[in-house]
């Protein structure tokens, strides 16, 4: 019997562009109030170094809601995931994004989610970090992920710290009050 899963996969070559396009869409469409979202983070994907060829590719991507791991299957091949209930499929005749696999590298076997996009077509993608909220910078979120002290924040001046509105007359009033015997 012939595997039609192979048929409703929709992957494309590697694109970290496309994952940023993405990303960014995805942002855009979120409640700007979400207090999930760390809105100081920018969308950041660095490319990981290349390794044995038969493995996914892989980027890692900084998003302002977590940090996460991004692998492609080569469009050629069937991606090398194991899972034990057949795949569902969407209203388009593709694999459904949100179902979870395990992606066989070299390596390790990875915990992954099926992920599908318009711009990067399916991959697969590791949640590293769940929560962004107390970095300020990518570099700082990917180097909690490598159990590394974090770069520092960069310091703020006295008058990034003063938020409170004043008037003069406040003002002057204000620096008259420690004169001032009681």
């Amino acid at each position: 019997m012939e595997d039609t899963t192979a048929q409703m996969w929709d992957c494309r070559w590697p694109d970290p562009v496309a994952i940023t396009v993405a990303t960014n869409r995805m942002l855009q469409a979120r409640d700007p109030d979400d207090p999930a979202l760390n809105r100081k983070l920018r969308v950041y994907v660095r490319p990981d170094p290349p390794g044995i060829p038969e493995d996914p590719i892989s980027v890692l991507l900084v998003s302002p809601w977590g940090v996460e791991r991004i692998y492609w299957s080569p469009p050629e091949r069937d991606p090398p995931i194991l899972h034990v209930a057949p795949l569902e499929v969407d209203s388009a005749g593709r694999i459904a994004a949100g179902q979870g696999v395990m992606l066989e590298t070299s390596k390790r076997t990875v915990p992954v989610l099926i992920a599908w996009e318009p711009e990067p077509g399916h991959h697969f993608v590791e949640t590293l970090l769940h929560s962004v909220r107390d970095y300020d910078s990518p570099e700082q979120a990917i180097a909690a992920i490598d159990g590394e002290e974090p770069p520092p924040s960069p310091k703020k001046s006295l008058s990034q710290h003063m938020e409170k509105k004043i008037s003069r007359r406040g003002l002057f009033g204000f620096l008259d009050k420690p004169n001032k015997q009681v």
